[in-house]
């Protein structure tokens, strides 16, 4: 198996980190403290780091001002998405229903359904995207 990187950038510069190997451990708490004093999350209502990455499985760890309101996207292909809720407070719509979401609460939505965040306060979410293998075109994010 060939161990995939991200390398370092100008608005991420703490060096390359595996976003695909045999085995990829995440410290989410690490990635979340990463998140916060990057000048993206200064200057933008929100910040997003891509923490694993395969043709199949996609996982973002979200970090959210509140009041940010994503504009409206679905889950594309054949696959599933969670968001699961690290901190905070959020509505998540999906569809013509709402739901709100806080610390330790999840949602799984189907592909094809369009659906926004509204975080109600400062949060931070676990975005996991899933696609069949039965092409090998990569996951597209929904929230860029």
């Amino acid at each position: 198996m060939e161990v995939k990187h991200n390398d370092s950038t100008i608005n991420r510069p703490w060096g390359e980190r595996p976003i695909d190997a045999p085995m990829v451990p995440i410290d989410l708490h690490a990635y979340t403290q990463q998140l916060m004093l990057e000048e993206s999350w200064q200057k933008n209502d929100r910040n997003a780091i891509t923490v694993f990455k395969t043709d199949q499985l996609t996982i973002v760890l979200m970090a959210l001002h509140a009041g940010t309101e994503t504009t409206p996207a679905t889950v594309e292909g054949t696959g599933v998405m969670t968001l699961q809720m690290l901190d905070g407070d959020i509505a998540f719509s999906a569809g013509s229903d709402t739901v709100e979401l806080s610390r330790g609460q999840m949602v799984v939505l189907h592909e094809h359904i369009p659906f926004r965040i509204k975080a109600k306060q400062e949060s931070v979410c676990l975005l996991t995207m899933t696609r069949e293998n039965n092409n090998n075109k990569d996951i597209p994010s929904p929230l860029h």
